[in-house]
């Protein structure tokens, strides 16, 4: 069975929260990523900023600038690095969100799942089916 160490991207781009909102918007978009984890000033992750944040009128009024912080969804879902893959994606699917933080058994940022690495697991032929495994642990909620 494919664990979440498997498929997740491991080099993770993160935010501050106290960069300006434009800034931040041109890094994602640079990188060709939809979102991002947000750190703060001790590497702790505070929440996660996705393209979804910043287009949202209610959260980023015409005119008035924003900081990552201000328009970040506070907290976020993850799972270890050793759960199953195919945890990730249901918990994707029943959140109806697009990327799972990942942590190591230290609790540190460890990678981040995404729908392309589980898209490109499929790809390579690698199965996610978990049918012989108990059913999967709940989600870490960070807030």
């Amino acid at each position: 069975m494919l664990k979440i160490a498997d498929i997740m991207t491991r080099d993770v781009f993160t935010l501050a929260p106290d960069q300006p909102a434009d800034e931040a918007a041109d890094a994602l978009a640079a990188r060709g990523v939809s979102g991002a984890p947000v750190r703060d000033a001790s590497g702790r992750i505070v929440g996660v900023l996705s393209r979804s944040d910043l287009t949202d009128p209610e959260r980023r009024p015409p005119g008035v600038a924003r900081t990552v912080g201000d328009l970040m969804t506070p907290g976020m879902l993850a799972l270890r690095d050793s759960d199953l893959a195919m945890n990730a994606v249901r918990l994707m699917v029943r959140e109806e969100v697009h990327r799972i933080i990942v942590l190591d058994d230290d609790g540190e940022l460890a990678g981040i799942v995404t729908p392309s690495d589980v898209l490109r697991a499929l790809v390579a032929g690698d199965s996610l089916d978990d049918t012989d495994e108990p059913g999967p642990p709940g989600p870490v909620t960070i807030h």
